[in-house]
């Protein structure tokens, strides 16, 4: 049997924690950014590109980050195509987790976004605005996008 490596978790199709990993920071910034400026919501980063084959350890990821408030969660949701019985449970979550620690995110690359609730991270949200503010450069960050020296586009 394979181990369970960065390389077996690419070969399985399940990406999202190597990518939550890699990119927690802008994630967490993000995160502490929106729920400061517009109160509770979610975190979503549409990933360009097929996760499911990336080395990453070698290869470079492009990604979007946005945050969207609770006020506008039921419609995005919506057009996620999410079914209503879903959208009331993520909504309630909304109005639940811990902005101080905990962050909720939209995962998706071009296919069905997976919605995942991170609690008590070992970068809390403040903690990652704090540090990517600290190294504003190193990420360069660009409204609605996000990357690091390690991470760029072609």
């Amino acid at each position: 049997m394979m181990p369970l490596t960065d390389l077996w978790q690419s070969h399985s199709g399940y990406w999202q924690p190597l990518f939550i990993r890699e990119n927690l920071l802008p994630l967490g910034h993000a995160a502490w950014a929106g729920y400061t400026t517009q109160g509770r919501g979610l975190v979503v980063c549409d990933v360009v590109g097929n996760c499911a084959t990336l080395d990453w350890r070698r290869d470079a990821v492009c990604y979007s980050l946005r945050f969207v408030p609770l006020v506008n969660a039921p419609a995005y949701l919506r057009l996620q195509g999410l079914p209503s019985d879903r959208i009331e449970r993520l909504i309630t979550a909304v109005q639940t987790y811990s902005p101080e620690r905990d962050l909720l995110l939209v995962l998706s690359s071009g296919g069905q976004p997976e919605v995942s609730w991170l609690q008590n991270l070992a970068i809390a949200p403040p903690a990652c605005y704090c540090q990517v503010c600290a190294r504003w450069e190193e990420f360069n960050v660009v409204p609605g996008v996000y990357s690091s020296e390690s991470i760029h586009c072609d």
